[in-house]
């Protein structure tokens, strides 16, 4: 029975890795223009929960969608009751009896993955493989039931487990917290109750147990971030209630009446995991005091407030959804970088430098470079073979620009800081002639900045080929300007080769995502 456990994990496991190659990034921002008003935002949800049916990463989506401040919270707590709704298409699709069948998902799947190169066909064959683990799995799960089914021991102990229904769900919610599925622990269900041991009252037992512990996966999967706990929260508010109402029921309705319901335990322990998800939506209405509610008894403290986001690393589980997370923190250090940028030539036109404000530059380069490792870790931990042909270039790149990121913060918070400290203070006549050199080399690079941050976010090679483009341009404009009869400084001039550093880095970037098209070593 573990082996048909562990299949079954391995499943869901290979089922997410299959999808996210058919899809990769685009479920994220798709789902973000999905949330324009709450039923659209709950259908969206639906949509994306059946097709990465995991309540961790949709929590951590959800999170993530409300710590931008894009969406609001009534409708991000749609997205996660919907992609609950979606979770249990899964279940439905495994209460078929369709195990006989196993072995042509199969060949398929295994023809589709090994011999074909496009990343979408090679995820439908990966999702064809999970399928068949999964059926594989419930087979060897009802097997061994039907083995133990026999034994005396087996027989009562389900006796007692009838008798007390609080044990038996409280067992469920364990189980689903440990193994992190909800559909996982509702098959191992549906595999016991072959036995004929497991009535439908027991299973719908478990399977309130199963649901009330998916929300308690959600709560610890966003208990890092006060976000993540007031999502949590919101949804067990919504769900606890309807639970215990439905518990009630499930003790009072005698056993005779139970039995008439049609359909095998296969059927009927899939619709009630889905009716009960479809039930929560009476919750929606109410999302605007739940969170009044849940932000007034959470409150963000001091330390969380100037706290630098992190990555959650169980996004590494969903590498196309991991990979929109980084690209998202690359994009804020770039936002930084432009802080620096903008410090230096303050205190330029300011013709000073305080202690302030040396000491703010210092800690917006901290805070640059402790991201910047953080994400060099988390990307190292995404494997390629998961990533789609332009995730894996997305990836390929960030990393490339991450391990510039320090010769970049270094040239401006230091060299730059420094030789522009020097001028204002030994050469303060040079300055009007200096600055407008400066400022045009500043802007320049700004420039290229917001090429790089459009050729990540739009998945552009012309893009690339523009920064190539640009980078030669600025390379010419300043070996120019340094071969004109202009007697400035030494110092200008350092500053100006602090340029054409940066100018050299962020052109360097580009080559990753215009290997593909010949005219990228022409530049």
């Amino acid at each position: 029975m573990l082996g048909g456990i562990v299949l079954i994990l391995f499943g869901l496991r290979y089922l997410r890795k299959g999808f996210a190659r058919m899809l990769g990034s685009d479920l994220v921002d798709w789902l973000q223009q999905f949330t324009t008003t709450g039923m659209k935002s709950f259908a969206g949800g639906v949509i994306a929960g059946t097709v990465m049916p995991s309540s961790t990463a949709m929590a951590f989506l959800s999170v993530q969608m409300t710590r931008e401040g894009k969406v609001a919270f009534a409708n991000v707590l749609a997205v996660l009751l919907g992609a609950q709704v979606g979770i249990t298409v899964l279940v439905q699709v495994l209460s078929f009896n369709l195990q006989p069948f196993a072995t042509v998902l199969l060949a398929c799947g295994g023809l589709f993955h090994m011999y074909f190169s496009d990343q979408k066909i090679k995820g439908s064959g990966q999702v064809l493989l999970a399928m068949a683990f999964l059926f594989l799995g419930m087979g060897i799960i009802s097997a061994a039931a039907k083995s133990i089914g026999a034994d005396p021991g087996i027989a009562e102990l389900f006796s007692v487990l009838a008798k007390f229904p609080l044990l038996l769900c409280i067992g469920a919610i364990i189980l689903t917290m440990v193994i992190q599925s909800s559909t996982a622990s509702i098959a191992v269900a549906l595999g016991l109750a072959v036995s004929g041991h497991v009535t439908l009252p027991m299973l719908l037992i478990w399977v309130l147990g199963t649901n009330i512990g998916m929300c308690l996966t959600v709560l610890v999967a966003g208990w890092s971030r006060i976000e993540g706990r007031r999502l949590g929260f919101a949804i067990l508010m919504i769900k606890l209630p309807l639970a215990a109402a439905a518990f009630i029921a499930v003790r009072h309705i005698p056993l005779e009446i139970w039995n008439e319901v049609p359909g095998t335990h296969f059927q009927q322990g899939a619709w009630a995991h889905t009716l009960f998800n479809l039930l929560a939506i009476i919750g929606l209405p109410f999302a605007g005091k739940l969170e009044r509610w849940v932000r007034f008894g959470l409150q963000q403290s001091q330390g969380e407030t100037a706290k630098v986001q992190r990555l959650d690393y169980i996004l590494q589980q969903h590498p196309s959804l991991g990979i929109n997370a980084a690209l998202r923190e690359t994009l804020k250090a770039f936002d930084w970088l432009h802080l620096l940028r903008a410090d230096l030539f303050h205190c330029l036109q300011l013709r000073a430098f305080s202690p302030h404000k040396k000491d703010q530059m210092a800690q917006t380069a901290q805070a640059i470079m402790e991201l910047r490792t953080e994400v060099v870790s988390f990307l190292d931990g995404i494997a390629d073979d998961d990533l789609d042909k332009y995730d894996r270039i997305l990836k390929e790149t960030i990393d490339d620009l991450m391990r510039e990121l320090p010769v970049m913060v270094r040239t401006f918070q230091r060299e730059m800081l420094r030789e522009m400290q020097k001028l204002i203070e030994k050469y303060p006549e040079a300055l009007p002639a200096a600055t407008p050199l400066l400022i045009e080399a500043a802007q320049r690079c700004t420039q290229q900045m917001e090429i790089v941050a459009r050729m990540l976010m739009q998945y552009k090679p012309e893009l690339g080929q523009e920064i190539l483009k640009k980078k030669h341009e600025n390379s010419s404009w300043m070996i120019a300007i340094k071969r004109s009869p202009n007697r400035l400084p030494t110092h200008v001039w350092e500053i100006i080769d602090d340029f054409q550093q940066l100018n050299r880095r962020l052109g360097g970037v580009a080559y990753v995502f215009c290997q593909d098209q010949p005219s990228a070593g022409m530049l």
